[in-house]
């Protein structure tokens, strides 16, 4: 057993767990859903490994950890939400993975400056990144800042996980190794089965590590009952946050009353600089953000800066959204990752469009313009039909 194992680990929790699957169950009921079988499933799943978890004296939780994986709109977050919940512990985590790539790479990098700092040498001409021991001191530098987010973690939550960066790929296999090590009980969510992670063939190989840790010490669970769940109607009175919102094509001032929305006033323009860059906002109020599409996706702004803005303002409006014909792949990706920031955040967003653009998630890759045209259909739209993912539908 590592030193590290903490005492508030071994069996602090024994018969404590008992009503976690019924927790959830209650809250579907009050929340108005009938949870599919599959759904239901995996609840159970989730339910007994952290029973066994956090009423286990001794031994390693191998084979208790989840990686649930599968389409966009099958209720994942919902689930790995309320689960978390109802764990009946305070030494959980929960991250979006934008959100904790974002704080370990803040704290990895302030680490690593201090740690080089100590042992460069004044009179040296110049540095080389392969001396060994600029190497143990960045090394040490990353295991110090995942232990100063996790600190003593007894279950993590993972959700919307993903690696498309070679860099996140070396930070995800330390991260594996912190948590395997640490016998923290680690549950994901993902729209791609850990073979299909980082699948740049060119940098592939980065990543396979961590793919077979996750294939020998976690469960991979695919939940699809083939249905999206976010393109079903939903009543008004079951709405909130994110799902208020609309996504209107072609607005009138009518349609923008209608929802409760006036159009921005010249003095409520404001620049705003979450992290490196300005961004002009059209209006930045208390309770309302409202962004002209080219302001937000067309210039150098990141889902570092959304997170950011997502703190402070729990009201989002984009507007001047171009049609599929002048959408450009670099504003898409912008805006689907906007959005993914406010679903994650259950913030309200009003989308106003200057004409239809499903057709142009078919720039994006497959699984990620599934997940784009899913959380559009979760807002109120003017629509006859679903959004579908273009050429990808």
């Amino acid at each position: 057993m590592p030193d590290q194992y903490s005492d508030v680990h071994a069996g602090a929790h024994t018969g404590a767990t008992r009503g976690i699957q019924d927790v959830v169950l209650d809250r579907a009921v009050a929340e108005g859903l009938d949870l599919d079988p599959q759904q239901l499933g995996t609840i159970g799943l989730l339910a007994r490994n952290a029973e066994r978890h956090l009423s286990r004296q001794q031994g390693s939780p191998s084979g208790d950890h989840v990686y649930l994986w599968g389409p966009p709109g099958r209720g994942k977050t919902w689930i790995l939400g309320a689960f978390f919940d109802a764990l009946p512990t305070e030494n959980k985590r929960r991250f979006h993975f934008h959100e904790f790539f974002r704080e370990l790479h803040a704290t990895a990098h302030k680490a690593t400056a201090t740690a080089l700092a100590q042992i460069e040498e004044p009179e040296a001409l110049g540095n080389d990144r392969r001396r060994m021991d600029r190497v143990v001191a960045r090394t040490s530098a990353i295991e110090q800042s995942i232990e100063s987010i996790l600190g003593n973690v007894e279950v993590l939550c993972f959700d919307e996980f993903h690696c498309n960066d070679p860099g996140d790929a070396m930070l995800l296999a330390r991260m594996f190794k912190f948590i395997m090590g640490r016998r923290i009980l680690l549950v994901t969510t993902s729209n791609y089965p850990p073979e299909e992670l980082l699948a740049d063939e060119y940098y592939h190989h980065l990543i396979l590590p961590t793919i077979a840790e996750i294939r020998e010490h976690m469960d991979v669970h695919e939940l699809d009952a083939h249905r999206d769940y976010r393109s079903i109607d939903v009543d008004d009175a079951q709405r909130h946050g994110y799902n208020t919102g609309c996504l209107l094509v072609a607005p009138a001032a009518a349609d923008l009353h209608r929802i409760g929305l006036s159009a921005p006033a010249q003095h409520e323009a404001a620049s705003l600089k979450p992290t490196s860059h300005d961004i002009r906002a059209l209006r930045a109020v208390p309770g309302q953000l409202w962004f002209e599409f080219g302001d937000l996706c067309e210039s150098l702004t990141s889902t570092l800066d959304y997170l950011e803005l997502a703190k402070e303002f729990n009201h989002w409006v984009i507007s001047d959204v171009p049609g599929a014909a002048a959408m450009t792949p670099f504003g898409l990706r912008r805006l689907a990752n906007a959005i993914d920031v406010l679903y994650d955040h259950n913030i309200r967003l009003d989308l106003l469009a200057q004409d239809d653009f499903s057709e142009s998630l078919s720039h994006l890759p497959e699984l990620d313009a599934a997940r784009l045209a899913s959380r559009l259909n979760a807002l109120q739209t003017t629509a006859t039909r679903p959004i579908t993912q273009g050429a990808n539908a």
